[in-house]
C-alpha cells in the first residue's frame, strides 16, 4: 500500500475481481469482506472493481451488460474456438444468438469446440438437449479457472438464499414459465394454491417486489424495458443462458407441481376479448402459453382435472389467430373432459361450443355446425332451452347461417336469442346488444337499410349506458361503430361514413396496434371515400373550372384503383 500511496507514483492500476461477498451494513455473514480495508489512502491511481452484486457501490459504477452486436460474439466465439471465417456462418450465427451475447457462454463455447470435431449446429442441439452436461465436460477457461458458467450461478444462489428463501423459489419457478416478461399480477395467480411460500411471495407487490430485487441484485434478471406499453404490472427478464441453468439444474428433476402451477397462473391470466386492452394483455401471455403447449405435447405435465387450462390457452390461440394452435389445443380439452365429465357435461359443452367458433374462423362451416347442433342439444337437456350458455349457441348458429347465406335460419335463430337474452338478461345487457348487432348485420345483408341502422344504434347506445362514453377501449362498441361506418357508405353518407370509421379506427389502434388487419382495412376504406367525396366536388365544379383542375397525377390513379377494388 505505501507504493501506491506515493505522491509522484500516479500511473498505476489496481484490479479486484469477483468481489461477491461484500460485507454490507448489517450483514453478520464471516465470509463476507469489507473491501475498504484493502484500498489505498491515497486518491491518485486507479481502481477497478468487478462484481455481480448492483448493491455494491464503490466509485462510478458501470452495469456490463450482453453484447448486442452479433459481430462482437462470433469474434469472442472465433478466437476461442480457433475457427476462422465464421462471420458470415448460419450455424454459428444461430448459436450466437442461443447464447445472447454472454462472454462467459460464448468462451465456454468456444473452449469445448477447440478440442472436438463438434461443428456448431451439432454444438446447438447438445446446448439444447444436455446443456448441464455439456457444461460440466467442457474445459476449463484459463481465465476463469475457478469457476465455470453453472457453478458461478450456484455460488449467487448460495448467498440468495441465505437472503431471500423466496427468491430462491422464485428463481427455480421460472423455469416453468418463459424467460421473458414475468410480471406480479401473471403469479397472483398462484395465492389460490395450498403452498405456503407462493402465497407469501405473491401476498402484495411488495413482497414480490423484494424477492425479484434480490434476483436483480445479482444479475440473474432484470428489468424488462422492452414492453412500451402493458397490461399490468413492469415485468422481469432473465438471460437464456441463465433460463437454461435454472431448468437443466434447478430443475434437474422435473417438479410437477411448480408446471402445474405456472400452467395455472398462465390459464388465469387469460382475458376475455371484451376486456380492456386484452389484445395486450394477451400478447404478454403468448410465449408463456407456447411454451406449456411443449410441455403438454410431449406429456410432462399432467393436466387431468385441468381441462380448464387447455380450453382457456385453446381461446388466447384463437384470440391471436393462432387457429391450428387453438384447435389442437381445444381437441385436447375436449377429450380430457369426455372422459372425466362425460360428453354432455356443461364445461365439455363450453369447449363444443368454442370449437364450433373455430372451425367457423377456419372457415369449415359443416364442421362448425355439427359443433353447435351438438352444443345446443346438450345445453337444452342440462340446462334448458332459455339458459344464457342455450343461448349463446343459438346466436352462433345465427351468425353461421348468416355466412352460409340461409338468412331465413340466421334471423330465426337471432330472434330466438334476442327474446330469451332480453328476458334473461335484460334488453340492455352487452350480451343482449351483441345480438342486436348480429340482427343489424343480417337486416343489411337482407337489404332492409333501415331496421339495420336502427338496430346498430340500439346498439351503440346500450353499449355507451354500459360502459360509459368512453367506450373506444371495447371491441363490441368498436364492432358496431365499423358496421355503421359501412352502413353509412353504402347509403351514401359518406360525412357520417368517415366519422364512425375514424372512431373505429382510433379504437382498433389502441386495442390492437396500428397495422393491424382491421385497422387497415378501415383505412382503405376512408381513403376510398375521401377520393370519392373529391371527386364529386370536381364533377359539381363548372366545367372550365374543372378542366383546368382535373387531377392526371400517377397517385390519383392508384387511389382510384384502390377505390374500385374496395367496391368489388
Amino acid at each position: 500500500m505505501n507504493w501506491l500511496n506515493l505522491s509522484k507514483n500516479t500511473h498505476w492500476l489496481l484490479i479486484y475481481d469477483n468481489y461477491d461477498n461484500p460485507q454490507l451494513s448489517g450483514d453478520k455473514d464471516e465470509s463476507t469482506l469489507d473491501l475498504l480495508r484493502f484500498l489505498p489512502d491515497s486518491d491518485h491511481g486507479s481502481i477497478i472493481i468487478t462484481t455481480r452484486l448492483s448493491r455494491v457501490a464503490l466509485g462510478y459504477r458501470i452495469q456490463v451488460k450482453k453484447l448486442v452486436d452479433t459481430h462482437d460474439s462470433l469474434e469472442i466465439l472465433s478466437n476461442a474456438s480457433g475457427r476462422r471465417g465464421i462471420m458470415d456462418d448460419p450455424a454459428a450465427v444461430e448459436l450466437t444468438k442461443e447464447l445472447d451475447g454472454l462472454p462467459l457462454a460464448l468462451s465456454t463455447a468456444g473452449a469445448y469446440l477447440e478440442q472436438v470435431t463438434t461443428t456448431f449446429s451439432e454444438y446447438l442441439r447438445l446446448y439444447k438437449a444436455s446443456w448441464l452436461k455439456l457444461q460440466t465436460t467442457s474445459p476449463q477457461l484459463t481465465s476463469y479457472e475457478d469457476r465455470s458458467l453453472h457453478t458461478t450461478w450456484q455460488l449467487s444462489l448460495d448467498q440468495i438464499e441465505r437472503q431471500n428463501v423466496l427468491s430462491a423459489r422464485l428463481l427455480k419457478l421460472w423455469a416453468y414459465f418463459d424467460r421473458h416478461d414475468v410480471w406480479f399480477e401473471l403469479l397472483q395467480h398462484g395465492y389460490s394454491a395450498d403452498n405456503d411460500w407462493m402465497q407469501s411471495l405473491v401476498e402484495d407487490i411488495i413482497s414480490f417486489g423484494t424477492a425479484v430485487r434480490i434476483l436483480c441484485n445479482y444479475g440473474l434478471v432484470d428489468a424488462d424495458p422492452s414492453l412500451h406499453e402493458t397490461v399490468g404490472s413492469g415485468g422481469y427478464s432473465m438471460h437464456s443462458c441463465v433460463h437454461s441453468w435454472t431448468v437443466s439444474v434447478l430443475n434437474k428433476d422435473w417438479d410437477e407441481s411448480l408446471a402445474r402451477l405456472a400452467l395455472t397462473c398462465i390459464a388465469l391470466e387469460v382475458p376475455d376479448s371484451n376486456e380492456n386492452k386484452w389484445w395486450l394483455l394477451q400478447r404478454r401471455l403468448l410465449a408463456h402459453a407456447t411454451r406449456h403447449d411443449n410441455f403438454v405435447a410431449n406429456g410432462k405435465v399432467n393436466t387431468a382435472g385441468m381441462e380448464w387450462t387447455l380450453h382457456n390457452l385453446s381461446s388466447l390461440y384463437a384470440d391471436q389467430g393462432k387457429l391450428a394452435e387453438a384447435e389442437r389445443m381445444y381437441m385436447r380439452a375436449l377429450q380430457g373432459y369426455e372422459e372425466a365429465l362425460r360428453p354432455k357435461h356443461t364445461s365439455t359443452l363450453g369447449t363444443v361450443n368454442n370449437l364450433g367458433l373455430l372451425y367457423a374462423d377456419q372457415g369449415k362451416l359443416a364442421e362448425a355446425e355439427g359443433m353447435y347442433m351438438r352444443a345446443l342439444q346438450g345445453y337444452e337437456e342440462a340446462l334448458r332451452p332459455k339458459h344464457t350458455s342455450t343461448l349463446g349457441t343459438v346466436n352462433n348458429l345465427g351468425i353461421l347461417y348468416k355466412n352460409q347465406g340461409k338468412l331465413a335460419e340466421a334471423e330465426e335463430m337471432y330472434m330466438r336469442a334476442l327474446q330469451g337474452k332480453e328476458e334473461a338478461l335484460g334488453p340492455k345487457h352487452t350480451s343482449t346488444l351483441q345480438t342486436v348487432n348480429n340482427l343489424g348485420i343480417l337486416y343489411k345483408n337482407q337489404g332492409k337499410l333501415a331496421e339495420a341502422e336502427g338496430m346498430y344504434m340500439r346498439a351503440l347506445q346500450g353499449y355507451e349506458e354500459a360502459f360509459g362514453t368512453n367506450t373506444s377501449s371495447y371491441v363490441l362498441v368498436l364492432n358496431t361503430t365499423y358496421n355503421l361506418g359501412i352502413l353509412y357508405a353504402e347509403t351514401k353518407r359518406e360525412d357520417m361514413a368517415i366519422i364512425m370509421y375514424t372512431k373505429a379506427l382510433s379504437g382498433f389502434a389502441a386495442a390492437q396496434g396500428q397495422t393491424s388487419k382491421i385497422c387497415r382495412e378501415i383505412e382503405q376504406q376512408i381513403a376510398a371515400l375521401e377520393i370519392e367525396q373529391a371527386e364529386l366536388e370536381v364533377i359539381n365544379k363548372p366545367p372550365i373550372l374543372r378542366a383546368l383542375q382535373e387531377p392526371k397525377s400517377q397517385l390519383h390513379r392508384s387511389f382510384k384503383k384502390l377505390r374500385l377494388k374496395m367496391r368489388k
